[in-house]
């Protein structure tokens, strides 16, 4: 026995590769895994999978060049940096464009000890190379035409049974600490501490009185079992390798098995089931029983009579029945002392008619459905037989995925978003006969779904206001794909779709009425953003012919070399002032929105400017100017001077006895700087305070694309922490101070955000103030 298994091991090193062939994707090429197909493989050239001329198996891979640059096919694979490989490629050249030129293997990289190397011969001839690894993926390349130069296209060239494999002669350690535990009267557990390799331990082979028993798949424990009771075993292992290298056999353990006591019979074997039912044989299978010790043994019953046993197997192979016959069969455990349970539920089986030579029709009406970016369900209506259809194949590019069990639906996953595939079905019966391939169903896998959405459209505004309508205007909203439209609310409510324009015309509305209109942005997966801020419209009265008063109270503030803040007092109208104009020396520079202030930039320092204001109303009716205002800019702000530089060279000044300088931390009235560079125990007071601020001043705020908490915000936060948002709770600044620079940009943001909450009360307040006037008159004039 001992040498028959050494002769197992020898036959299985010499009739397969040194190593693992790392050449392991499924294509035309791969002489271990053939395929229809280039998976693998790339590059610039056009790759076909060739039945016509193959050099190995029934494909091979043809390579044409498609332009002067589109002449390469390169292949990948995963390796071990310093680790040796043989590279095997058959290759011919096909039709080439240039005769004078030949293709050749070329520009390979992750890997030292490769020349370039001419394909010459339009037969099939094998090329050999010998390299060393020198990154985890190296590339091996092909050109179609002579490297380095670059030819017309139409070079061909064919390669086929390509491997890749790991030079590997060094046999693993021998494993160390074989132990014996758990022995029984039949069985002992083995288990030792894991070989090393070059490479990698790939299985262990255990010898049982120096003839081996078994392997273990990789494990480090083995369980022997069929042994017999007070007896002596010698057990040793081995390590094998993935080039089948065998390590020098372990230490050997030897296992005495305990004194056979046992009076216990097994529990019934239960799950009795046949398969594999033939017109002449059936497979038995079943579930193991189990006893005290151990189930050595099952007697097999036919008709109540003993046909044989398994040999511990749960599994029994009956033959030489009769063709359309109805047997009973039962199953009895028997355990190392002989005991025997009871036997088993009776199993009724009919055996096959005779052989079934009809295939089954074709499937029809193949459909797919419930399709994802990644897999598809099939359906097809049944086939039918001269006995009966027992499964289904299902077949993808004309490749098997699997089969149905017998069902008409088929689940498929794994495939690639916005892919097209193609399916058919093939129906089989219990003789193995196969139908005709059923017609083929086209699918298109979904793309990845979108489920981002939009920005919120801003700055809407309005604009054209009558009394019935008013036409609406954004700035466009940005997604990751595309905005495709915009949904308009009016008071809460969607009132149409803009087709995508960033513009909308809302009518239909009554007159002197206040109306509230927001807008979402769509995407094309409908995706939408959330609300735009509101914006409140008063529509005209019927007829305003009625012009607003001037504005009075014209002033200047904060002027400086290059702007000045205009303020004044709101003008009033039959209807409303809804914006003022801004006039400089005469001529219009802008509109206000509304507001009652504004801010003129891009002055000249030291000149003279007039300003006057006109109010105007929904009507459009403009107010005569307001009084003029003159205003003159200030001087330009000369350069601060360095006066300390300029005293430094007085000699009624001691600079030398009054400076301090340290090349470290300094500390007054404390030992402890705390890393800081002055650290000062006690008060500090000085004419002024510079601060060199490195954090962003908050004018951010007044950006439009600040998002300034709402007050419900601010009030939510205050309830919950007992401080405002943004800003260091107490706690925080007893325990780590405040910086003034930093402290001091926390709180002009709070001013300038409660400028920002003052601005927009304001507004309301004016507007409410408008819309009461207008009630007002509208009672007076009934």
């Amino acid at each position: 026995m001992k040498y028959f298994y050494s002769l197992i091991i020898f036959i299985l090193a010499t009739s397969t590769s040194i190593a693992q062939n790392l050449h392991d994707d499924s294509n035309a090429v791969s002489p271990l895994n053939e395929s229809n197909g280039t998976m693998g493989w790339s590059g610039l050239a056009d790759l076909f999978s060739e039945t016509t001329d193959v050099q190995n198996g029934i494909y091979s891979i043809r390579a044409v060049s498609t332009a002067t640059d589109g002449r390469t096919l390169d292949y990948n694979f995963n390796a071990v940096v310093g680790q040796q490989y043989v590279i095997r490629i058959w290759a011919k050249i096909g039709t080439l464009t240039s005769p004078t030129v030949s293709p050749a293997f070329a520009v390979w990289s992750g890997m030292s000890g490769f020349n370039v190397t001419p394909i010459t011969s339009t037969t099939w001839t094998e090329y050999v190379f010998n390299v060393t690894a020198t990154s985890t993926n190296p590339r091996i390349r092909i050109y179609t035409s002579n490297y380095p130069f670059r030819l017309v296209a139409g070079n061909t060239i064919y390669i086929d049974n390509v491997s890749i494999t790991a030079l590997d002669n060094q046999a693993p350690t021998s494993p160390s600490n074989l132990v014996a535990t758990a022995t029984t009267e039949t069985t002992t557990n083995l288990s030792w501490t894991a070989a090393t390799d070059n490479i990698g331990v790939s299985n262990y082979e255990v010898f049982q009185d120096g003839i081996s028993v078994g392997l273990t798949g990789g494990a480090t424990s083995f369980v022997v079992t069929n042994l017999n009771p007070e007896t002596t075993y010698t057990y040793t292992v081995s390590a094998i390798d993935n080039s089948n290298n065998v390590s020098v056999q372990s230490s050997s353990v030897e296992v005495t098995t305990l004194t056979l006591s046992d009076t216990e019979i097994p529990s019934m074997p239960t799950g009795i089931v046949a398969d594999n039912i033939t017109t002449t044989d059936i497979s038995l299978n079943w579930t193991a029983a189990t006893d005290n010790v151990a189930v050595t043994d099952y007697e097999v019953f036919q008709e109540g009579v003993s046909i044989g046993f398994t040999g511990g197997a749960t599994t029994y192979a009956v033959s030489g029945l009769a063709p359309e016959t109805t047997y009973n069969f039962t199953i009895a455990a028997i355990d190392a002392a002989a005991n025997s349970s009871a036997q088993s539920n009776n199993l009724l089986v009919t055996t096959l008619a005779l052989p079934d030579t009809e295939a089954p029709t074709v499937p029809t009406a193949l459909i797919a459905n419930s399709i994802t970016t990644t897999s598809i369900t099939l359906n097809w209506t049944a086939a039918t037989d001269n006995v009966a259809v027992t499964d289904y194949e299902v077949f993808q590019e004309g490749v098997s995925l699997g089969l149905s069990d017998g069902t008409t639906t088929f689940f498929v996953d794994g495939l690639t978003p916005e892919t097209a595939y193609n399916f058919t079905v093939t129906a089989l019966d219990a003789a193995s006969n196969t139908s005709g391939q059923s017609t083929s169903v086209s699918v298109n896998t979904l793309a990845i779904p979108d489920t981002e959405a939009p920005s919120i459209p801003t700055n809407l505004l309005a604009d054209n206001i009558t009394t019935t309508s008013v036409n609406l205007s954004w700035t466009a909203a940005t997604d990751n794909t595309e905005v495709v439209d915009y949904e308009i609310f009016q008071d809460g409510v969607a009132i149409g779709l803009s087709s995508g324009s960033v513009v909308f015309a809302v009518n239909g509305l009554t007159p002197e009425t206040t109306y509230n209109f927001t807008i979402t942005a769509l995407d094309a997966a409908a995706n939408s953003s959330a609300v735009s801020e509101s914006i409140t419209v008063l529509t005209l009265a019927v007829s305003d012919t009625e012009v607003p008063t001037v504005p009075v109270g014209l002033l200047a503030t904060n002027t400086t070399e290059t702007s000045t803040e205009l303020s004044w007092d709101a003008a009033m109208d039959n209807v409303g002032v809804v914006d003022y104009q801004i006039f400089q020396d005469g001529s219009a520079i802008g509109l206000t929105g509304g507001a009652t202030s504004y801010v003129v930039s891009g002055l000249a320092s030291e000149t003279n400017y007039v300003f006057t204001i006109a109010a105007l109303d929904v009507a459009n009716n403009a107010s005569l100017q307001s009084s003029e205002l003159a205003v003159v800019t200030l001087a330009a702000v000369q350069p601060e001077i360095n006066y300390t530089s300029l005293n430094s060279n007085l000699t009624t000044v001691d600079w030398t006895a009054r400076d301090l300088y340290a090349a470290q931390n300094v500390g007054i009235g404390t030992t402890d700087t705390q890393g800081y560079r002055l650290a000062v125990a006690g008060n500090v007071v000085a004419e002024e305070v510079k601060v060199a601020l490195q954090v962003n001043w908050p004018d951010y705020v007044f950006d439009k694309a600040y998002n300034l908490p709402s007050l419900e915000q601010v009030e939510n936060h205050i309830n919950e922490n007992g401080y405002l948002i943004h800003m260091p709770s107490a706690s925080e600044v007893e325990e780590n101070g405040i910086q003034l620079g930093e402290m001091n940009a926390k709180l002009l943001r709070k001013i300038e955000e409660l400028t920002l909450y003052t601005i927009t009360q304001e507004k309301k307040i004016k507007l409410l103030e408008q819309q009461v006037a207008a009630i007002q008159k509208a009672l007076s004039n009934k």
